[in-house]
């Protein structure tokens, strides 16, 4: 089959997402213009124009008449050199949140799922889905599996909050580490949606383990980000 062919604009866009969210242009930066960027890319201004709508509309840009078009928020970051949940990276940027759980599910875990956990296939595991807002925007969506052996005091109203919170402050159990495996995709529909972002914006979806120091597994979380909004980051020391 075919690979499907990327719109120029969208090209141009996610050029400029990019170096945005790389700091190559940076907040209050004036972008280059509609005819220096149709240059740059030998389109035409019709087609950067699209490209920069998009990022307009995103809240990634805007537009001064007369003046230009300049950076407005890039991206936020998170950038896990130590053990952070989301409501804590969004805390730290001063960022109001909110958490929604649509699903909170028992269900019995399959062989794969109750592997990674380190239980026995078959255990009561629940099943859980976030929605994770910053700013009242969607930045976050969140699949979730964990014991409900080990854990059986977890609510919707624990999941409302931070997990990590939870754990460490209420049942003082410390996280040892986290083992994460990006991988950049395209959207879903069901994920494109809700993220505003149309099926051919590339975004990053991370399979997240997290070790407690007892030697436990505390969950296996699939977070999908909204990755023109929220990016991810890391510094290697």
């Amino acid at each position: 089959m075919a690979q499907k062919r990327i719109a120029q604009y969208k090209q141009i866009e996610n050029d400029l997402l990019q170096k945005i969210n790389l700091g190559y242009y940076k907040k209050d930066d004036l972008i280059p213009t509609e005819l220096e960027l149709s240059n740059t890319y030998h389109v035409s201004r019709v087609t950067v124009r699209k490209a920069t709508d998009n990022l307009v509309a995103k809240g990634l840009l805007t537009r001064i008449a007369g003046y230009g078009t300049l950076v407005r928020d890039p991206a936020v970051t998170s950038n896990p050199s130590s053990v952070q949940g989301f409501s804590e990276v969004m805390e730290e940027q001063n960022i109001a949140v909110h958490t929604e759980v649509p699903t909170f599910t028992l269900q019995k875990a399959p062989a794969n799922i109750a592997s990674i956990l380190g239980i026995e296939p078959g255990e009561s595991i629940y099943f859980i889905e976030r929605i994770r807002y910053a700013n009242d925007e969607i930045f976050q969506f969140e699949t979730t599996y964990m014991s409900s052996r080990l854990y059986p005091d977890i609510s919707i109203q624990i999941l409302q909050q931070s997990k990590y919170q939870y754990f460490e402050q209420v049942k003082d159990m410390k996280i040892a580490y986290s083992h994460h495996v990006v991988t950049p995709l395209h959207p879903s529909k069901r994920i494109a949606d809700p993220f505003h972002i149309s099926m051919d914006t590339p975004i990053l979806r991370v399979a997240n383990t997290t070790h407690l120091t007892n030697g436990q597994i505390m969950d296996y979380t699939e977070l999908t980000l909204n990755s023109p909004k929220y990016q991810l980051t890391y510094m290697k020391k």
